[in-house]
């Protein structure tokens, strides 16, 4: 891997653990609406993205279904996903929504197959069930024989 890749990977992974304790720290204090929360942080980031991408990339044209998907992915996949998802950082452990969290690439992996008919060798659906299977091991709680008081 070239070092600006290194790089790259280190800082997208310093920016999204910043993102979720910050994410989570706000929700847990429980004094802004989750609403709230998620037009702050997904404003100000969609507003960097919009301003980079017109910078970097001709504006390109719009149709009807252009904006159908746009609208949906506004709405659905950005505003009501990520408010769920700020609500459930108020009530879940660090653990229940670090599983949730990591479970969305099977979510993804599952969708694309579903919805975009792309494919999956017995090699990548076995790596999603052990991914599952990993996933539901940390939640189960297991009885080692000690009582507790």
């Amino acid at each position: 891997m070239p070092d600006d890749d290194k790089q790259s990977a280190v800082a997208d992974l310093l920016a999204t653990s910043m993102s979720s304790i910050m994410g989570r720290g706000i929700n847990r204090q429980a004094r802004i609406h989750p609403l709230t929360v998620t037009l702050v942080s997904m404003g100000i980031g969609s507003i960097v993205l919009l301003g980079i991408g017109l910078a970097a990339e001709p504006l390109p044209s719009f149709n009807l279904r252009s904006w159908a998907i746009i609208l949906w992915l506004v709405v659905v996949n950005t505003a009501f996903a990520f408010t769920l998802w700020n609500l459930t950082l108020r009530t879940l452990s660090i653990m229940e929504s670090s599983v949730i969290n990591n479970t969305m690439l099977i979510q993804i992996a599952i969708l694309a197959w579903l919805f975009l008919c792309e494919t999956l060798t017995w090699t990548e659906i076995i790596g999603l069930i052990l991914a599952a299977l990993g996933a539901l091991l940390v939640q189960v709680r297991f009885d080692n024989g000690k009582t507790k008081p």
